[in-house]
């Protein structure tokens, strides 16, 4: 059997998003050393009770070897973590994909730029607009957009690039041979023509919920910058920001109108120290200097001559068009929000057992921060400048922990725990 077999195997038995993969390279070095390994070896980097371990003792390889004859009929690449092609940003985060299953044209990772242009499924003309305007202009310049291919800004973002004549990247949540959202076929198929679809999960995968958050941290590691265009406070492109800033990437956001729930994430992300973006100029000055080699403002026009309905219309993007009032906040609809937030409990974030998952999965610096808070009090946030914490880690430690929903910045630069 060859190498490629056995980190297929392991693909199937390390959990998505889970750092298993990496503890396991760290002692057995490649996937046939892991495959190798016996269950007491196992247990001594892992727990003995997860669903990991379970998984990583069972040898059969059944499911891999189909899985790699489906990928040679059906023209499917894989690119594991061990290829000279993997991209290194992805390869440094805490927990890599052991590999990408992908259709289309692989781009060069290591030396181009990646920009990854967010946002929510429920979008408003005003974010349609501008997300098509800084798409396409930022990939006029050289850039290469990634995005989750979603309906809304995602597909948008992507469409925008096409239209500017570069390759895009869309990173999907479910198997390479299921198309989600299945409206966009179309989109997917111009996407492979000279960029790729990427996605870390085995053929077959259903689009469930959970895979998308998971597939999150990928958009934003593959890129040195990530943008939220518009979303509300439980958008998912807050979990792509909070990996970027995890991962150490810049992210930007464009600003909405306050009061307006399609604003909510992207103001958050400004008052906690995003990078207000209003153009791709921003993004452009900011790497220019970086990567000068990488990107060219003069490629960019300053009128667009682009129609942005045009195009969505070629590309087959659905965008859902929200009544006047999805993104208005009235009294009313808070009262339905909060009565529907008592009544499901898993998705509501402040809630006791919710809250305490959240709070364990802390890194040990956000972790130490949200202790210094008092928990029945709000206190300054000077309080928590400390020799551990400068006042940028701050900063950018309330930002996650107000993003998780576990803390509220309040007036006068004072935060508080949420109960």
């Amino acid at each position: 059997m060859d190498e490629l077999l056995y980190t297929v195997w392991l693909s199937l038995a390390c959990t998505p998003g889970s750092e298993t993969f990496i503890k396991l390279l760290n002692k057995f070095n490649n996937s046939f050393g892991i495959y190798s390994a016996t269950p007491e070896a196992i247990a001594s980097c892992i727990s003995s009770k997860s669903k990991d371990y379970n998984s990583l003792t069972d040898k059969s390889t059944k499911k891999a070897e189909e899985i790699l004859n489906f990928c040679k009929s059906k023209k499917v690449g894989i690119l594991t973590y061990f290829d000279k092609n993997y991209p290194d940003s992805l390869k440094n985060i805490k927990n890599p994909p052991v590999l990408l299953y992908y259709r289309g044209v692989l781009p060069d990772f290591n030396n181009n730029f990646f920009v990854s242009v967010v946002g929510t499924r429920r979008n408003s003309d005003y974010g349609r607009k501008n997300t098509f305007k800084i798409s396409s202009d930022i990939a006029k310049a050289g850039a290469t957009v990634v995005s989750g291919m979603a309906i809304g800004i995602d597909g948008v973002a992507l469409a925008g690039a096409l239209a500017a004549g570069r390759s895009t990247v869309a990173v999907i949540g479910s198997g390479i041979d299921v198309c989600y959202p299945p409206q966009h076929k179309r989109l997917a198929r111009e996407i492979v023509k000279e960029g790729c679809v990427f996605t870390e999960y085995a053929p077959g995968t259903r689009p469930l919920k959970h895979n998308f958050p998971k597939r999150n941290r990928i958009i934003s590691a593959l890129s040195s910058a990530t943008v939220v265009m518009e979303g509300d406070e439980r958008s998912g492109s807050l979990i792509t920001a909070r990996c970027a800033f995890e991962q150490g990437r810049k992210v930007y956001a464009f600003p909405g109108n306050v009061g307006n729930r399609g604003s909510e994430a992207s103001n958050l992300l400004i008052k906690n120290g995003a990078a207000l973006i209003t153009s791709a100029d921003d993004i452009i000055r900011d790497f220019d200097k970086i990567s000068p080699s990488k990107l060219n403002p003069h490629l960019l026009s300053k009128h667009s001559l682009l129609n942005m309905n045009e195009v969505l219309c070629e590309f087959e993007v659905s965008c859902v068009a929200p009544s006047d009032d999805i993104f208005r906040t009235t009294r009313k609809k808070k009262k339905s929000e909060n009565r529907e937030a008592s009544v499901s409990s898993s998705d509501n974030v402040n809630s006791s057992s919710k809250k305490n998952e959240v709070i364990s999965t802390l890194n040990p610096s956000c972790a130490s921060l949200y202790n210094k808070i008092p928990e029945n009090s709000d206190c300054s946030i000077d309080r928590l400048v400390d020799v551990e914490h400068n006042l940028r880690d701050v900063m950018q430690g309330i930002l996650k922990l107000e993003i998780l929903g576990v803390v509220t910045m309040l007036p006068g630069d004072r935060v508080k725990r949420n109960q």
